[in-house]
C-alpha cells in the first residue's frame, strides 16, 4: 500500500468568504479578524484506490498531530 500525507497551513474556522462576497444570498464577513477557532488540515490519499481521508485538529502541526491522523485514519 502507498500513502501520500500531508499538513496544510492552519484554517482560522469562521463565516469568511473572499473579499466579504459570494454566490448567493449567503452574508460573510469580509475580514478575519479576531477569529479564535483555528483548526489544522491533514490529509491521507491512499494511491492505488484514490481514496481521500481528511482530519482536522486544533494542535500544532507537529510529529505528534500527524501520528494521531494516521492512528485515526
Amino acid at each position: 500500500m502507498r500513502l501520500s500525507i500531508d499538513c496544510k497551513a492552519t484554517v482560522k474556522i469562521g463565516e469568511y468568504s473572499r473579499g466579504g462576497k459570494t454566490c448567493g444570498d449567503t452574508q460573510a464577513a469580509d475580514h478575519d479578524m479576531g477569529c479564535e477557532e483555528k483548526q489544522v488540515p491533514f490529509g491521507i490519499v491512499e494511491e492505488d484506490s484514490g481514496q481521500l481521508h481528511l482530519t482536522f485538529g486544533s494542535s500544532f502541526k507537529t510529529s505528534d498531530f500527524i501520528v494521531d491522523g494516521l492512528e485515526d485514519w
